[in-house]
């Protein structure tokens, strides 16, 4: 099979900026932008306004009032953590839900990876970290390869999971054997064309070594250690049968305190069964 670099060289219809996140991104540059002015940019899409509310008026975020309007959702959660849920919702709705394959469809997909941005979001409020917008955005888009390649090549991808099933293999043992790379250089592809920030290009890269040499080391840390614990509490699923030890180092770099994802693991249940309703049902 070629590979998936030429594979994407000949996909011209491969996704674009999500538009509303393109506005966003370009509005915050505008000196004379305001809150208000920006919520009418998200109030646009009204699906997407009213999840947000629903997302920022839930346990996850632990706001005490209630937060009724967009611009109060920008206030209390920050800009750029709205922009990313809003970018969040938007890659999901630009990408099919129905591509599935045995074992394996989209829907699942985007659990796990809800799941993953939970649980990383969770570990960096754990670790006292300041700057926690792209914590949750990080975990959901850390798989968005397996998203293109179950789009874009769906057949070649339906090999993958039947040579991980044949041969007892880690997916990306898998992907690198049937496309000559596997989901992360994939996903990474997709971020350089969208230009999204390093640090959430890094995170897609790097999330299964979970090292990186700059600045977002703890983000990669804490989305490779996110990875893990939502494989074993089952958080839908990314194709992938195999539990995977963390690597030493992120551990390190994270300095996760003793038992705490045993102290924190209803928050983690409840926030998941709430933030899927809200993501992916309603």
């Amino acid at each position: 099979m070629k590979s998936i670099e030429s594979l994407i060289s000949r996909l011209n219809n491969l996704p674009t900026l999500p538009t509303i996140y393109a506005a966003l991104s370009e509005a915050i540059e505008d000196p004379r932008m305001n809150t208000e002015k920006l919520a009418q940019i998200i109030s646009s899409d009204q699906a997407s306004a009213f999840k947000i509310l629903k997302i920022a008026n839930s346990s996850f975020y632990g706001f005490r009032g209630k937060v009724e309007t967009i611009s109060q959702a920008i206030l209390y959660l920050g800009f750029n953590e709205v922009k990313n849920i809003v970018f969040a919702l938007s890659v999901m709705n630009i990408f099919s839900k129905d591509k599935r394959l045995p074992n394996f469809s989209p829907v699942d997909l985007w659990a796990h990876s809800i799941g993953v941005g939970i649980i990383t979001r969770i570990i960096g409020k754990g670790i006292g970290e300041s700057k926690l917008e792209n914590f949750f955005l990080a975990g959901i888009l850390h798989d968005i390869g397996k998203t293109i390649l179950l789009e874009y090549a769906s057949e070649g991808y339906a090999s993958v999971l039947r040579f991980v099933e044949s041969s007892n293999c880690s997916i990306v043992e898998a992907e690198t054997e049937i496309f000559g790379m596997d989901h992360s250089r994939v996903g990474q592809l997709l971020a350089e064309k969208w230009k999204l920030p390093l640090a959430l290009q890094d995170t897609i890269l790097y999330h299964h070594s979970g090292v990186v040499g700059n600045e977002n080391s703890t983000l990669v840390a804490a989305v490779h250690i996110g990875n893990i614990i939502a494989h074993m509490m089952r958080f839908g699923h990314s194709g992938d049968g195999r539990f995977h030890e963390p690597n030493i180092k992120a551990w390190e770099i994270l300095k996760v305190p003793p038992g705490y994802f045993t102290s924190n693991a209803k928050q983690i249940v409840d926030t998941y069964d709430h933030t899927i309703r809200i993501m992916l049902v309603e």
